[in-house]
Formats: structure tokens, sequence, C-alpha cells
């Protein structure tokens, strides 16, 4: 064989690995958005423990309103006090406004203007500067709300909303101090599956204090128990809340030491499998805490399931041991009279430090 005849059946075997190994990821993957997300972003380090960098400007500017966003955190530069900042989370109960686009196969129903304007009140009288929103319809839904926050004198100028396909029912977060850093993924594979999602994504933002305090926040909502088959619902539950204690993993591994916190709608008690999951980490470095605010009368529940006549604690906080440590208390439950109109599920709060 020539000496050009062997180049030429040297570079048909490398042609050939390339595309062996094209096909292997193609089958691994599936085609699924997040991790081709994260192999896109391989090559470009957000200078954190080598973190892909934030992949949130490219965004409709109706999805997100952020600051320059960081592509790299000095954790070291972070101040370790500073006055308390509140942040709420709400379950707002389909939260939905006219003409919306419905992103599955039901026909939304607008939510009552009585019951908007009760989520607006009991926001208002939280005090809280940081608002985690479960159930929140979408981008309308989200302005619309902040349009009735802002004619009771609140103005939340940066925000990230966080529609999937296939769910009408998104998370989302306000704040009045600036998002900057956004890792949000709407399509998220389940942990050690090749193909089914988490049905609602994983909303991961980091927000920056005036005095440059930073805190990394995460929100969930986990599959409902209102099913045709519970013990399926149960698992698939199970099953998110590894998905997001891998993503804490990450986190605590890349950005050690940075604050976070954890907010979701969990659809199982303490004791269940979801919040023990995240209890518990991945491993010991990713093990979170968990909040247990009360209300006026000292009771926990946040909300009162009428099918089962029972008063559950779905709706929980958890934060990492760095948090933790600064915070006073742990938090509370809105219970004023506009919340019975606002929503199945009561509001919870604390305060960061």
């Amino acid at each position: 064989m020539t000496r050009w005849g062997k180049l030429f059946r040297r570079d048909l075997l490398l042609l050939f690995l390339v595309l062996l190994v094209a096909g292997m990821l193609v089958q691994r993957f599936g085609g699924d958005a997040t991790v081709l997300r994260w192999l896109d972003a391989a090559p470009v380090s957000s200078g954190v423990g080598g973190e892909p960098a934030p992949a949130a400007q490219s965004l409709p500017a109706e999805l997100a309103h952020t600051a320059p966003l960081l592509k790299q955190v000095d954790i070291d530069a972070i101040p370790k006090s500073g006055k308390p900042v509140r942040f709420l989370m709400h379950n707002v109960q389909n939260y939905f406004v006219e003409g919306e686009t419905s992103r599955s196969r039901f026909v939304l129903k607008p939510k009552p203007l009585e019951s908007r304007e009760a989520v607006a009140d009991v926001i208002a009288s939280s005090g809280a500067s940081v608002v985690g929103l479960i159930e929140i319809g979408g981008p309308l839904a989200l302005q619309d709300l902040r349009s009735r926050l802002a004619a009771r004198g609140l103005d939340f100028p940066y925000f990230r909303v966080l529609p999937c396909q296939g769910e009408d029912r998104a998370l989302a977060l306000l704040s009045v101090h600036p998002i900057v850093q956004d890792h949000s993924q709407e399509t998220v594979r389940l942990y050690q599956q090749k193909r089914r999602k988490m049905l609602r994504g994983i909303l991961d933002v980091t927000i920056r204090l005036d005095d440059g305090r930073l805190y990394r926040i995460l929100g969930a909502h986990l599959k409902s128990r209102v099913a045709d088959n519970a013990g399926a619902a149960a698992s698939l539950r199970k099953q998110e809340a590894y998905t997001l204690a891998q993503h804490v993993q990450h986190i605590v591994r890349s950005q050690k030491g940075l604050p976070l916190l954890v907010f979701g709608d969990w659809n199982d008690g303490p004791s269940d499998a979801a919040p023990q999951i995240l209890l518990q980490g991945l491993s010991e470095d990713a093990a979170l805490r968990r909040l247990s605010p009360e209300d006026s009368r000292g009771e926990e529940w946040t909300l009162y399931f009428k099918r089962g006549r029972e008063y559950c604690v779905y709706d929980q906080i958890f934060v990492n041991p760095t948090l933790r440590e600064r915070m006073r208390g742990q938090g509370g439950i809105i219970d004023i009279p506009a919340a019975d109109k606002a929503s199945d599920h009561r509001a919870i709060w604390c305060d960061l430090r």
C-alpha cells in the first residue's frame, strides 16, 4: 500500500471513530436539552469549579430581567453578615390570567380577580424583598402580579419565570435585588434515567445585595399527589428529589461556601421521601437543613387538603449549613385573612443574613 493510501485509510478510521462517539452521545442523552446545554458550555468556565457560564443572556425579556450576569463568584469576598433580608415563598394556586398561552392540553381558567388581589396582599404584608412563586401561569401572569404589587407601592424590578413545555404551572422569582447569575433549567433529565424529565424544571438564580452578599436560590415543584396512580406519582416525586439533590451537590462543590436556599412545594410532608432525600443529600457535604416556620398560633401546616380532610406541610424551605449558621429563628407563616382567598397554600418566610 502506498504512503497516500495509508494516510487515506487512517483518515477514514478517524472519521469512523468520530461518528461512532457522536452516535453514542445522541443515544445516551436522547436529545435532552439540559445535558446538551452542559456539554455545549463545557469549554467555557465560570471560574468556579469549572461550572458552565450562565445561559440566560439569550432569554426573551418577558422571561427574565437581570443585572449583567457574573461569570465567576469570589466566595471569599462575600460579607459574612448584614441586615436581614426577608424571603417569602408562596404557591399561588393556578395564577392564570387572560390571554396566556397554554403549554398543555388543558384549557386555562383565569384566577379570579379577588384572589389575585389577595395574593398581592399576602406578599405586601410579609415585607419580603425576594419572593419565590409556585403555580404562576407564565410571563403574563407574573406581570399581572407585579402590577398589583406596584399598585401597593412595591417594585420588584428583577424577575425570572420558568415556563416548561407540557406544564401550565410555572416557577418564578421576584426580587428587589439584582439577579446576577441564572442557571435555571427548563428541561432536566431525571437522576439515573435516560429520557424521563422533571415536570417543571429547576429555578436557579443568584441574587446580590447592595453590601455584596450573595444568595443562590433554587425552586422546585414536585409531582402532585392528585394522580390516577398514587404509587407512580410518589415514585416520580422521589426521582425528582434525587435529581434536585444532584443539582445541589454540584452547587456546593463548585461554589463551596456560597449561601444556598431551596424552596418548593414537595407534595410530601417532612418525614416523607422527597424532603428526606434533600436533608440527607447525595453526599455528606450536600446535606441540607429544613426550616420549621410557624403561624401566629404555633401551627406549621401550609395546606389544608380538603379531599383527605388533613392539614399538610408540603411547602418547605431548605438551606445549606453556611446559610443556616447565619440565620436566627425559623421564619413564619402568613395567616392574615387574605391568605384564605389567595390560595389553598399558605405563604412561608424566613430572614436571610
